[in-house]
């Protein structure tokens, strides 16, 4: 192939080769990798046989020996007599420098083992001199018994059908290695030799096959840079000819896609600064026609048939070559009836498709619409404005059938819209015409409804900020009612202990034994013969000293014990106001906070519900870890704790089964927090019910109100930590667990 081009002036020799340069390296880098291979390969098969052919020498020189002595030793074998068997051996030994040593061993151990310093008698050889098979063999070691590197060849002696014993060969590997090593030598010279040679060859045979590949790409270089015009003379009928040939029409195909660029440019252009589009669209027209080689080009407007009520298109724009028979105000063509033949050209071009083809190609129908008008091709292309099918342009070539390529149809289709752009900014404009003439009137109306929506937003501004206000107020009572159920909550909880410690000192006090001073009283009150006398000789009296001792300690046991409940009810009554004051303190100021150890909180918690539990019949539980004081409002854990072991004793009131046991946990999360866990083996909490445990009012318990775990959850949440609850379902009980900071005071 024979390039004829022009270099650039701007682009340098060095950058121009600079590619080439690097095709150049990959081809004979290719070339000279197969070569490389393929030397490799060759010399790794021909080391391993070469070496296998001088172990072929030494294996026959051994078994030459093997021949030598086996006369003697089969005499020997007869004999008994070793001597001359030695004879033999040294005789060899020191007519051949390469012979190593020569060992004759019998199958009961006996060995003669004869080597250049000596020879000597083993009467029990190693077993490494009887191999498992009576087979010849020889190969390169390193003998155990005798420490020499040598050939060591291993053939059985059998003497008149008897299994003897083993002649054993060893040659020195001294000529084995030199021969070896020259052999690497050698080899690594030729193959130098052949590894410059082929790497010559390759970039000379790359450097080659690369020149007509740096002349094409000039040519490239300069169709890139705008030389459309260059071409590649093609006279090569390889590969390389192909794609200069591929370089020529792609040259072309850009030659003719710049003139359409340029024509729909100018095309759009002309219809952007005509302001009728009676005048750009002709022009448009022209200048694309004739920038795309079309023989005519025409726009045609959709409307209605007022006789058929059909749809039909109005040609109201053409453009023709020269030579080319117009169409514009013929009655023939003017008018064309959208029918059956062309309903799904219509319909393509409705869901915005171009349409068209070589008229030979098409239906029989479509070729009898077009063939007499002498048309050989067409491409119709749709208009749309606003949105809607407006009409089409059309592309006719009547001299040579064309196909259009996808980025033609792109080119002239940018065309069609931008024809439909301008109907829509005339429309536009006619209407800003109209607005100008009645703007007064429809500023003073614009005006009055803007007056109207000033008057309709105050007065909605006005009753939002009283929606507002009234929120306000609805918000605040809601508030304070949470907060009211919340201490009436927490007050019944403590409440069901003051009214049961109520109940065990009326009961008490019922039972009490107080009365009985009374009656002794009464018998001591004015007796017969005096006082003196009745305690020492009334039967009734001498009892009495004994009767007031037993009655005394027995007042004294029951007023221990109306003492201990009576302390109790106080200091139940105290967290009764407790919890009042703390509830109070959410409109003013914060709690007091106390250093305090977790465990105390958890036990004054059970205090308070000690009774019930123990009623109840529950165990209580304790595993409490080493964990340090929290700083802390007292009383607002002891208003979640109090009500999670109040939950948790119904839970486990409601199982009717014995064991029933509640689990108080105490020890630290994984992020550092205090953890405080009350878990129970009561009837559990089902799945769907475990998210809305916590919501307000939701509450499983027949008589419960739904307001205790939703407040302990804000309380949490207020002291910087968080209430969790867990359950594996119906009848596995719960447990619930609060994470606190040890210093609450830094939330």
């Amino acid at each position: 192939m024979i390039v004829r081009a022009h270099r650039k002036p701007s682009m340098s020799s060095a950058t121009a080769r600079g590619p080439s340069v690097g095709i150049a390296y990959r081809i004979a880098l290719l070339a000279w990798l197969v070569s490389l291979a393929t030397l490799i390969v060759f010399v790794l098969i021909t080391i391993p046989q070469q070496k296998r052919v001088f172990q072929k020498n030494l294996e026959s020189k051994a078994l030459g020996v093997v021949v030598s002595l086996r006369d003697v030793a089969a005499g020997a074998a007869v004999n008994e007599d070793f001597a001359s068997l030695v004879t033999a051996s040294q005789t060899l030994l020191d007519g051949d420098p390469d012979l190593a040593f020569l060992v004759i061993n019998k199958d009961d151990g006996f060995a003669l083992v004869t080597r250049r310093s000596g020879w000597s008698v083993e009467q029990r050889i190693d077993s490494y001199w009887q191999p498992a098979l009576r087979v010849a063999a020889g190969a390169i070691t390193t003998v155990p018994t005798l420490g020499l590197r040598s050939f060591h060849y291993a053939h059985p002696f059998d003497y008149s059908g008897i299994e003897w014993g083993w002649i054993h060969v060893g040659l020195s590997l001294d000529g084995y290695d030199e021969s070896v090593a020259l052999l690497y030598r050698n080899t690594a010279l030729v193959g130098l030799g052949c590894i410059l040679l082929s790497l010559i060859g390759s970039l000379l045979y790359a450097r080659q096959m690369v020149k007509p590949l740096a002349r094409l790409r000039e040519v490239v270089q300069q169709i890139a840079a705008g030389m459309l015009s260059v071409r590649a003379d093609v006279v090569r009928r390889d590969e390389l000819g192909d794609l200069g040939q591929s370089v020529n029409l792609m040259a072309e195909a850009l030659r003719l896609r710049d003139r359409q660029l340029q024509g729909a440019s100018s095309a759009i252009q002309a219809l952007l600064s005509a302001m009728d589009p009676d005048v750009g669209i002709p022009r448009a027209l022209e200048i694309i026609g004739e920038a795309s080689d079309q023989d005519r080009v025409y726009f045609f407007e959709f409307g209605m048939d007022p006789e058929s009520g059909g749809m039909v298109a109005h040609q109201r724009y053409e453009w023709t070559a020269k030579g080319i028979a117009p169409h514009l105000r013929d009655p023939r063509f003017e008018v064309i009836r959208v029918g059956q033949t062309l309903q799904p050209w219509l319909d393509e071009l409705r869901a915005s498709r171009p349409v068209g083809g070589i008229t030979r190609d098409m239906a029989p129908k479509l070729r009898q619409l077009f063939e007499p008008q002498g048309i050989l091709s067409v491409l119709i292309l749709p208009v749309r404005v606003a949105g809607e099918l407006r009409g089409f342009i059309g592309f006719d070539n009547c001299r040579l059938p064309y196909s259009w390529s996808e980025n033609e149809t792109a080119i002239l289709a940018s065309l069609a819209a931008s024809i439909g752009t301008a109907f829509e900014r005339h429309r536009i404009e006619q209407e800003i015409l109209e607005a100008k003439a009645t703007l007064e009137l429809r500023v003073r109306a614009r005006t009055q409804e803007l007056q109207d929506q000033v008057e309709a937003k105050e007065h909605a501004l006005s009753e939002l900020a009283e929606a507002q206000g009234t929120l306000v107020e609805l918000s605040r009572s809601a508030g304070m009612a949470e907060v009211a159920t919340g201490v009436l909550h927490n007050v019944g909880n403590v409440l069901n202990s003051v009214n049961v410690s109520c109940n065990l000192l009326m009961e008490g006090l019922r039972e009490s034994r107080i009365g009985q001073v009374a009656r002794v009283a009464e018998l001591m009150a004015d007796p017969p013969g005096g006082i003196g006398r009745y305690l020492s000789e009334d039967p009734r009296g001498r009892q009495i000293p004994a009767y007031l001792a037993g009655l005394a300690s027995a007042l004294d046991e029951e007023r221990a014990r109306m003492f201990a409940e009576t302390r109790t009810l106080h200091d139940r009554i105290d967290h009764i106001k407790e919890i009042v004051a703390m509830q109070q303190t959410y409109g003013r100021v914060i709690g007091v906070l106390e250093l305090l150890p977790p465990a105390q909180l958890m036990e004054d918690a059970l205090k308070l519900n000690a009774e019930a539990v123990a009623r109840h019949g529950i165990e209580i539980q304790r595993e409490y870890a080493a964990v340090p004081d929290i700083r802390v409002d007292k009383h607002k854990v002891l208003q979640i704790l109090l009500n999670l072991i109040n939950n948790a004793k119904h839970a486990c009131a409601e199982l009717a089964q014995p064991g029933r046991v509640i689990t108080l946990r105490i020890g630290r999360s994984a992020v550092g927090l205090l953890r405080m866990e009350v878990a129970d083996n009561g009837v559990g909490i089902d799945p769907e019910n475990l998210r809305r445990v916590f919501q307000h009012g939701f509450t499983t318990r027949r008589d419960g109100h739904g307001f205790g775990l939703h407040s302990g959850a804000l309380v949490a949440r207020e002291l910087g930590g968080s209430l969790h609850a867990a359950s594996r379902g119906a009848g596995m009980g719960a447990t619930f667990t609060l994470e606190l900071p040890f210093n609450t005071g830094e939330q």
